[in-house]
């Protein structure tokens, strides 16, 4: 299959984890049509998987490049250098004698609890279905509890832990219900996982909002906006910062091209 004709068939798949991502850029390595059908092509593949801030991420650095291929290559060691998970590993508390939440288990914030078997770790139920959850606890290197909300409460949870969908200096998207959970959770730390590869542009960040937000139902239907200054710190590719120092440098590019879909 061409290309062109994959990342068509991708825009209608219906998963939106990592392994979309690495397949778009395979495909997005080898396009060699006009820059406009790029464009529309990026467009088409946000429109359908609108809440994967890596796809968000990689389209961005393509659609403005003379080179796309190379973009993508660029991209891709961009997201293999990222230290997010090694340094998110080091600062978590040790030693620590009270559980530590996390809500549902991502892809980076699970690798790092995975490599600190020390820790007493409880997975929050996600609001909505994670279809994807139990096969990825699975895979875990280390035993957890699942739990609710008020069972993680009860059970002294020190800090909690909520993986990023996408954020800029100022604003994150996070799954929906977690304003609730932290209310549920006062007494608790609450740290933001945001890897490289979820860190964009404000004006990019809110195409991608409104691109998510049911026009039917409204925004609360499958991610919901968190201010950066409400929450401790922020764990990133610099490590673990304040609100304020994050992040110290942004590369993401901009994207004109996608801030209208």
């Amino acid at each position: 299959m061409l290309p062109f004709e994959r990342l068509r068939a991708l825009a209608r798949y219906s998963g939106d984890d990592r392994g979309l991502v690495e397949e778009v850029a395979e495909c997005l390595a080898r396009f060699d049509a006009d820059p406009v059908q790029l464009v529309l092509v990026c467009r088409r593949l946000l429109a359908h998987h609108p809440t994967n801030g890596p796809l968000w991420w990689l389209c961005a650095h393509v659609v403005g490049a003379g080179d796309p291929a190379a973009a993508v290559r660029a991209a891709t060691r961009t997201v293999a250098r990222d230290r997010t998970v090694d340094r998110l590993v080091a600062v978590l508390p040790f030693p620590h004698d009270e559980p530590i939440a996390v809500l549902g288990w991502p892809e980076a914030t699970g690798a790092a609890l995975g490599a600190r078997p020390d820790l007493d770790v409880v997975v929050v139920r996600p609001e909505r279905p994670d279809v994807g959850l139990r096969s990825r606890l699975a895979a875990a290197d280390r035993a957890v509890r699942m739990v609710s909300a008020t069972e993680a409460m009860a059970s002294g949870a020190t800090h909690l832990l909520v993986e990023v969908l996408a954020t800029s200096p100022t604003t994150a998207l996070v799954p929906a219900g977690v304003a609730d959970l932290r209310a549920e959770l006062p007494d608790a730390e609450w740290w933001l996982v945001a890897p490289v590869d979820r860190i964009l542009p404000e004006r990019l960040l809110t195409t991608m909002q409104g691109a998510a937000t049911d026009p039917v139902e409204g925004p609360g239907t499958g991610v919901e906006p968190l201010a950066l200054a409400e929450v401790a710190r922020i764990a990133g590719p610099g490590g673990l910062d304040s609100p304020e120092r994050f992040p110290r440098r942004l590369d993401c590019p901009a994207a004109p091209e996608l801030q209208r879909l």
